[in-house]
């Protein structure tokens, strides 16, 4: 009767060893759900801007290419980790990261940069195109000698309104890819993280 128990006994521990490691569903759904709103939180940095420039002295300019918030990481950033979108790279200095998991985060960050260089490769041809337009309407304006002064400042601040709308149509346009990018970035920094850094992390970056 032993000889017979101690076969089941053990088959019935390592069946139940098996069915603890499955991941539990609703863990899977909170884990996706985490995953989505520190994602969701960067990406909306990408349509927080100032429209720079536009008036009667001062050309419409932008240095970041359209490219505002979190796409606009460079490498420099993913060497030195820091840096201040929405304080993502702030939070890595805050949750003791080791040095492998920061050579890790590079390596990360890397591959984040060049999936976006990929993506806004179109889009930032036409946000050029975009700009061009508006500042050639900015001389335009400026340059209408017959003009007075306050018709002068009311085109200019429509033509300001107009490519705040435009620009926005064009971030909306290539929003998804970006964020796949981005989505694919955040989940490689959770299987970096263990669970206490994870936490500090996504508290961070929803502060």
């Amino acid at each position: 009767m032993k000889k017979a128990f101690l076969p089941l006994f053990l088959s019935t521990l390592i069946f139940s060893c098996q069915f603890d490691q499955k991941e539990d569903p609703i863990d899977g759904v909170r884990a996706d759900s985490e995953l989505d709103d520190v994602t969701d939180a960067l990406h909306n940095t990408f349509f927080e801007f100032e429209v720079e420039g536009g008036d009667q002295d001062r050309s419409f300019e932008d240095r970041s290419e359209g490219l505002h918030g979190i796409y606009g990481v460079s490498r420099t950033d993913a060497n030195n980790l820091e840096g201040n979108n929405r304080n993502l790279y702030n939070c890595f200095q805050s949750i003791g990261l080791s040095l492998p998991q920061m050579n890790q985060i590079r390596a990360a960050t890397n591959s984040f940069s060049a999936c976006r260089n990929n993506v806004s490769r179109n889009y930032r041809s036409e946000f050029s195109s975009l700009l061009k337009r508006v500042e050639d309407e900015r001389k335009r304006i400026v340059n209408n000698q017959q003009a007075n002064p306050i018709a002068i400042q009311n085109q200019l601040t429509a033509l300001r309104n107009r490519f705040r709308k435009d620009l926005m149509d064009l971030k909306l346009e290539y929003s998804e890819e970006l964020r796949t990018c981005l989505r694919s970035y955040i989940a490689e920094i959770n299987r970096r993280l263990n669970e206490g850094q994870w936490n500090e992390f996504k508290e961070c970056v929803l502060d």
